[in-house]
C-alpha cells in the first residue's frame, strides 16, 4: 500500500486507522469468491455485515480487489469492473479529498453502475448501462438489496447525486 494507495501525508489515515477486510461475494459466474477491501477501522464490522447481506441476497459482484492491484489507479480499477474502497486520492476533477481517501467509501461494479457527469461516463463501458430501467445482473437500483443494505447502516448512495449520479458509490460521511 505504501506509496500506492497509502501516502506519507498529514491527511492520510494511519495504518492503525484502517482495516483489511476479507469478504465473500457471489461472482457473475454464480460461484462464491473471496474479496478484499481496506476500510476505516471503525467501519470494518459494519462493512462486513453489509457485504454479508448483499451476498445473502444473491447480488453478484464482479471482483473486490484492493486498489493496489491497479497501481492505485481508480480509472484502471473501474475499467476492470473492480469493487474497491480505500485509496488516498482526490475527487476526480477537484482539489477535495475523496471519502475513499479516509476509508469511508466503497464502489461496487463500476461498469454496471457508472458515474455519469454531463458529457462523461466513467468507466466508458458503463455507457451500456445508462438505462437504469433495463435491469441486468450487477446493477444497483432503488429499490434493491445493495441500497437497502448500505442505507440500513447509515450510508449514502451516489446514485442520488443530482446531475452527476455515481451509481457505484456508497459513502458514510
Amino acid at each position: 500500500m505504501r506509496g500506492v494507495s497509502w501516502h506519507e501525508h498529514p491527511a492520510c489515515p494511519s495504518y492503525d486507522a484502517l482495516r483489511l477486510i476479507q469478504l465473500r461475494h457471489l461472482g457473475f459466474d454464480g460461484a462464491t469468491h473471496a474479496g478484499e477491501l481496506i476500510v476505516q477501522a471503525t467501519l470494518a464490522e459494519e462493512v462486513l455485515a453489509i457485504f454479508e447481506r448483499i451476498y445473502a441476497a444473491g447480488f453478484p459482484i464482479h471482483s473486490a480487489r484492493r486498489i493496489d492491484h491497479f497501481r492505485g489507479s481508480d480509472p484502471e480499477s473501474m475499467a476492470a469492473n473492480n469493487s474497491s474502497a480505500f485509496n488516498f486520492r482526490l475527487i476526480d476533477g477537484t482539489q477535495q479529498l475523496s471519502q475513499h481517501a479516509l476509508g469511508r467509501a466503497i464502489d461496487i461494479n463500476p461498469v454496471q453502475n457508472p458515474w455519469v457527469r454531463s458529457e462523461r461516463i466513467d468507466p466508458e463501458a458503463g455507457s451500456a448501462y445508462l438505462d437504469r430501467r433495463q435491469l441486468r445482473p450487477g446493477m444497483i437500483v432503488r429499490p434493491g438489496p445493495v441500497i437497502a443494505a448500505f442505507e440500513a447502516a447509515g450510508w449514502r448512495w451516489g446514485g442520488d447525486i443530482p446531475n452527476a449520479p455515481d451509481y457505484h458509490h456508497f459513502s458514510k460521511a
